[in-house]
Formats: C-alpha cells, sequence, structure tokens
C-alpha cells in the first residue's frame, strides 16, 4: 500500500508566474467540469514564454542539458465552469536536488506548481457565460530530472549545473518520486480485484499521440487510462458515468508511433471514488510491469 495522490506545497517564496487562457470547447465535460486533460497545456507558455527562468533552461539546453518530465499529478476542480471565460493560471517553480545513500546528490531537480482558477459557471451548461464568484479550476505538480538526452551511454545523469548563473548544486533537497511506487493501492483504498490484470485492449500508438519531442506526449497516457478504467469498471459491474478527478503519472520510458502496448490495471475504491493503478508495457505474451514505460495512478468521480 502507499500514501493517497497527493500534491507537494511549493516552497515559501518559490518565484510565480502568471497569466490566462481561453478553453476549448473540449476541455470541459458535459457538467461543466474541466477534464484532466485540460489541465496542464496553460503551464508551457507562461513558464517558457513570460518567466525569465525560461531564458536559464534554454542556455542549458544549447549545452546538452534539459529538464525531462518524469512525474506528474494533476487534480480537477468539482465546480462548472464556462467555455466562455477565461481561466487565470499561477505557475512556481523551485531547483533542488535529491541525495544517494551516502548522502551525495544524485540528481538535479525541477519541480513545476500550476494553480488555476476562473468565475463558477452552471452545471450541465458550459456554453452559458460564466457571472459567478472565482473557485478553483485546477493544480498540478510536475517533478522534472536534468539529463543530457544525447550523451553517451552512462553519461546522462547531471549531478551539477556548468552554469554561471546557477549554483553547482541547488541548496534545497527534496524527494525522488519513483514511479514503480504508483502500482500499489493507496493506503487507505479498498482493492475491486485481487491482482493487477490486461485491459482487453490494446494500445497502438500513432502520430497523433506524439509531439516535437519525437515521441509519445505525457498528456496521451492519462487519457488512455482513463478509458482503460471505465473498460475494468463496467467489467465489475460498476457506474461508468464517471470523470477523472485526479492522476499521478510516472514516465520511464518513451513510447513512440508505431509502438503496441497493453494498460495492466487493477481497480480500487477510495473516500467516496474509484480508481486504478496501471502500467503501459509492451504488448506480447509476457505482459511484465517490472519495466514499465508509464505507470498511471487515476481517481473518478460523478
Amino acid at each position: 500500500m502507499s500514501a493517497p495522490l497527493e500534491i507537494p506545497t511549493p516552497p515559501e517564496g518559490a518565484e510565480c508566474g502568471s497569466g490566462s487562457s481561453t478553453l476549448r470547447f473540449e476541455d470541459i465535460a458535459q457538467d461543466g467540469r474541466l477534464r484532466l486533460e485540460g489541465v496542464w497545456p496553460p503551464i508551457g507558455p507562461i513558464l517558457w514564454n513570460r518567466m525569465a527562468f525560461a531564458k536559464t533552461l534554454a542556455r542549458l539546453g544549447q549545452h546538452g542539458v534539459r529538464a525531462v518530465l518524469t512525474r506528474v499529478v494533476m487534480e480537477g476542480g468539482d465546480e462548472p465552469i464556462s467555455v466562455r471565460n477565461r481561466c487565470e493560471h499561477e505557475v512556481r517553480y523551485r531547483l533542488a536536488h535529491t541525495v544517494d545513500e551516502s548522502g551525495a546528490p544524485n540528481r538535479l531537480i525541477f519541480d513545476t506548481w500550476l494553480d488555476s482558477f476562473a468565475p463558477r459557471g452552471h452545471e450541465n451548461n458550459p456554453g452559458a457565460p460564466a457571472d459567478g464568484p472565482r473557485v478553483r479550476v485546477a493544480r498540478a505538480y510536475g517533478q522534472h530530472v536534468f539529463t543530457r538526452p544525447a550523451a553517451p551511454a552512462g553519461k546522462h545523469r547531471v549531478t551539477a549545473f556548468e552554469d554561471p548563473e546557477l549554483p553547482a548544486v541547488p541548496p534545497e533537497r527534496t524527494e525522488w518520486l519513483s514511479p514503480a511506487e504508483l502500482l500499489a493501492l493507496p493506503a487507505d483504498a479498498e482493492a475491486l480485484e485481487p491482482k493487477l490484470r490486461p485491459d482487453t485492449t490494446t494500445v497502438v500508438f500513432g502520430l497523433a499521440h506524439t509531439d516535437g519531442n519525437q515521441h509519445v506526449n505525457f498528456l496521451a497516457y492519462p487519457r488512455l487510462a482513463e478509458e482503460a478504467a471505465l473498460r475494468r469498471l463496467r467489467e465489475l459491474g460498476l457506474d461508468t458515468r464517471l470523470l477523472a478527478r485526479r492522476t499521478d503519472v510516472g514516465y520511464r520510458k518513451p513510447s513512440f508511433a508505431g509502438d503496441a502496448m497493453r494498460f495492466v490495471l487493477r481497480a480500487y475504491r477510495r473516500a467516496g471514488r474509484v480508481g486504478i493503478v496501471g502500467a503501459f508495457v509492451p504488448d506480447g505474451r509476457e505482459l511484465s510491469v517490472e519495466r514499465p514505460h508509464a505507470v498511471v495512478r487515476l481517481e473518478l468521480s460523478e
């Protein structure tokens, strides 16, 4: 058993950027709640276009060092909103490090947080203009690890910056969030089935699932996991008129267009919600979760 989904609290004094965005019609479910796949997109324009640290990240990238996303937690609010109103966003970040068993720095971490707000809309009518009070629309957290993707084998890890504007090792210490821990049920969960089982459907990735990083976009995994969760809940005789409200995704290895994957999952119930834990693994005779490409914990509610 493991801890429930949590978004770490950003440290005091973390640099904050802000901005607003419009919503797509498909970002909002029929009852007016924001779908999880609409949570993360606003962070990019604010972080990369408006915050000064974007220049530092670009400079590191010119020297082959990139912040690679390894963990994402997203939470959608339960209040209805409108596609006709703009959302307001706050983005925060910090640099930190993790240590090995001897206490020596072994990873450099780039953490990001997103908080989104909008006027409260009208339930089951997301097309009507909102005139209610400001409510929280969503929260999100991302953990990135600095690495050298193009370096030879064994030379990828970055344990110290070589940049005049950054400390060699950021002073704040944090914990590494291992994707493997997501396969355990939350500590207060009731299992709805005895073990992990493969989904009935093979996932075949095409170009529609990819982005400019030349591999499957990270948001494809929670969307596909939600679809698999609904299939599993139907199989178990449970209501499927549900919407994913929280997800925690760990990324271990990229997938590419043309890959065939299978999602191996297990359903549970916790605090009035149903959820699943599962792993995307290469499709084949042996569906081992020992070395998954991505691991997902996801919770849904009415």
